[in-house]
């Protein structure tokens, strides 16, 4: 049987001398004394805290699918159309609203049969009468905080505690009443079968994907940096250790190897400790809150992929940086000498960086905000551009500033010194700056990231609102500026605007569909119509000069919302008055309504100006047979009325109050919502 050729056993004997000097190498690194093991300590701080922000960019998809999967879980699946109730049936009913700051989420249900589907978290239906609520929900409860939320919740025992499986994360606010009282289907009450609609996949649009990999790059590259210089640390004792090393026979090449063995002690030990750090750092996750989605500890799990990626990646990156650094290096017995020519900065490209994100961001800056996914895309990379750039650009500056010192002649010996070694060699001086700029420039990044990616004017310009709604014709609209009005004398309500919504159709539209077929009608959309004072007209579009018998037709900036031409006839609310039998009010548009744009930012979420908009002179809101009354109240956030203890009633609900003053404002403006 032949032997090994001569050049497997050169490869034998590489490998073995390799082995041998990076052992020897990490042998240094805990066997240098006092300095030695500090230099180690500090290598394997500096390489755990890069090592857990890693482990953690790991652990974002598995924590965001087990966040999806848990609100997947607890969607309804509502029934076919027309179904009626079955022992397998459950009535339910949204019942959203907010505390404070704090959003609440909660649902009314009504088993219909002993087999009706239990919501995730649960054993058990809460029977009438009966809530079971989050283990955050509870603590709230009883504790004097939530005195006010207390309130919401009367005649009511709370039997149960929702577990992990039905909480998006540890700290939100949910709960499941039991009820008999719910009305049949429909004013969004729904008949469901099962809980987990998990429908189609979750797809990030590109804005998103852009934001998360924009992200990914301002969060990483300050860590890469951070690696790389924390294995770098204690290198001036490192260099005299390598020339005594050559002083004893040792030549360039096993010196080199020594050094790259010890740092990769440091590496594996900051391995160790990135994971130390990162397993303690699980805990606090689960206080956060983001887009409505949340962590649980357990839901924190880097990829097993990523894992073996950063265990090589991290070792290999500690060996590479340090046989880079030493590649010009001519380590001598008698002292070490850096044989590389100054380095020349080039400007050219520095300054391209910041200039491209300045022009990306000049025209937005003069023109205004624009709408859509395009203009927030430019806006992103115009920032990131400029901030990157930024950071490119001050090793440049750092160099022209030594030089300009030098020239300066002013100061003592000391200071001399200083300048003269950055002159020398201001690698180590601009790697410092260059990382902790790409550090701030990255922390800035993600805030401005995540703060970009909500509607400005929305969060800057909208104030906050309490928002009382009546739905489908639960208030007779003639009983609108009565509502309004005891609304507005409540304790603490600075402004009131009240408003009567609803839907209209053309005339023509509306008779050529009674004469066709179900199966052969076409259903465009209805065009919606508001009926408000000029004062809340204006919170809502542009319309400027206004006076009571004025009407507007108001689109949004991209003209996407048909409208009908001044004069067409309408019939108002014709679904509403078809189901009740009744043929549907007719108005006519004036011929003087004129065309407006609707405001970019509304007075809730719920309402837009977008439509026909009508003032009380020009459309009596009684025609509308099913009306949505809507009544925005402006708080005072110093002066505590009572509409955090208003309970939020399903609508239709027979059992549903009757109007009454808000009953309990938060302590801090936000936006809630409570339906009548």
């Amino acid at each position: 049987m032949p032997g090994p050729s001569r050049a497997d056993r050169t490869r034998g004997r590489t490998a073995r001398r390799w082995c041998a000097d990076l052992t020897m190498g990490a042998r240094f690194a805990f066997s240098g004394g006092r300095e030695g093991l500090l230099r180690t300590a500090l290598t394997a701080l500096g390489v755990g805290l890069g090592v857990a922000v890693l482990l953690l960019a790991a652990a974002v998809p598995n924590a965001l699918n087990a966040a999806t999967h848990r609100q997947s879980a607890r969607s309804v699946v509502p029934v076919a159309e027309g179904t009626g109730p079955s022992d397998r049936s459950l009535l339910t009913v949204s019942s959203s609203s907010g505390y404070r700051e704090l959003p609440l989420q909660g649902r009314i249900l009504a088993a219909e049969g002993p087999h009706a589907p239990v919501p995730p978290g649960l054993s058990r239906l809460p029977g009438p009468g009966e809530l079971a609520v989050s283990p955050a929900l509870a603590e709230l409860l009883s504790s004097p905080e939530g005195t006010l939320l207390k309130a919401r919740f009367p005649h009511l025992r709370i039997t149960d505690t929702i577990g992990d499986e039905g909480l998006t994360h540890p700290g939100e606010l949910l709960f499941y009443q039991g009820s008999d009282g719910l009305p049949r289907p429909g004013n969004g009450v729904e008949r469901i079968t099962a809980f987990g609609d998990h429908g189609t996949p979750f797809r990030a649009s590109p804005l998103v994907v852009l934001i998360i990999l924009v992200c990914c790059v301002a969060v990483l590259t300050p860590v890469a940096v951070f690696i790389a210089t924390a294995v770098r640390f204690g290198g001036e004792r490192r260099d005299r250790r390598l020339a005594a090393l050559r002083l004893v026979g040792a030549d360039r090449a096993t010196t080199r190897r020594i050094a790259a063995g010890e740092a990769l002690a440091g590496a594996l030990c900051g391995l160790l400790t990135g994971a130390a750090l990162f397993l303690a750092g699980r805990a606090p996750l689960a206080g956060l809150s983001l887009f409505g989605l949340g962590v649980f500890p357990s839901d924190v799990v880097p990829d097993a992929a990523l894992v073996c990626a950063i265990a090589s990646a991290v070792p290999l990156c500690a060996v590479g940086v340090t046989l880079f650094t030493l590649r010009r290096v001519a380590v001598e017995p008698l002292g070490v000498t850096r044989t590389a020519p100054p380095l020349r900065r080039r400007l050219w490209w520095r300054v391209l960086l910041p200039s491209a994100g300045v022009a990306l961001l000049l025209p937005q800056a003069i023109g205004g905000l624009g709408p859509g996914d395009t203009a927030d895309a430019q806006v992103l990379l115009g920032v990131s551009l400029l901030l990157l750039g930024v950071a490119a650009l001050l090793p440049w500056l750092l160099d022209a500033l030594v030089a300009r010192l030098g020239r300066a002649g002013f100061g003592g010996q000391s200071w001399h010194l200083a300048v003269r070694r950055l002159q020398l060699s201001s690698t180590t001086a601009s790697r410092s700056v260059s990382g902790i700029t790409v550090a701030v420039a990255g922390a800035v990044a993600v805030q401005v990231l995540l703060t970009g990616s909500q509607d400005l004017a929305e969060r800057m310009r909208r104030p906050a609102w309490t928002e009382v709604v009546a739905r489908s014709g639960t208030v007779p609209a003639g009983r609108a500026p009565r509502m309004s009005a005891r609304l507005r004398a409540a304790p603490g309500v600075r402004e009131a605007h009240g408003l009567v919504s609803g839907y209209a159709d053309s005339v023509r539209h509306h008779r050529a569909m009674a004469h066709t077929a179900p199966e052969d009608r076409d259903d465009p959309e209805p065009y919606p119509v508001t009926v408000a004072g000029c004062g809340t007209l204006r919170r809502l579009a542009h319309i400027g000069a206004c006076s009571d018998g004025d009407v507007f037709l108001s689109t949004d900036r991209e003209a996407s919302v048909p409208l009908p031409a001044p004069g067409t006839r309408l019939a108002l609310d014709p679904v509403g008055s078809d189901n009740d039998h009744r043929a549907p009010a007719r108005w006519s548009v004036p011929r003087g309504a004129r065309h407006t744009t609707a405001v970019s930012y509304g007075l809730a979420p719920d309402v837009t100006g977008i439509g026909v908009l009508a003032t009380p002179g020009a459309l009596d809101a009684t025609l509308l047979r099913h009306p949505g009354l809507t009544v925005l109240l402006r708080l005072d956030p110093h002066a505590p009325t009572r509409s955090n203890t208003s309970a939020t009633r399903p609508p239709g609900s027979p059992w549903a109050p009757p109007c009454s003053p808000p009953a309990t404002a938060p302590r801090t403006p936000s936006r809630s919502s409570a339906t009548v």
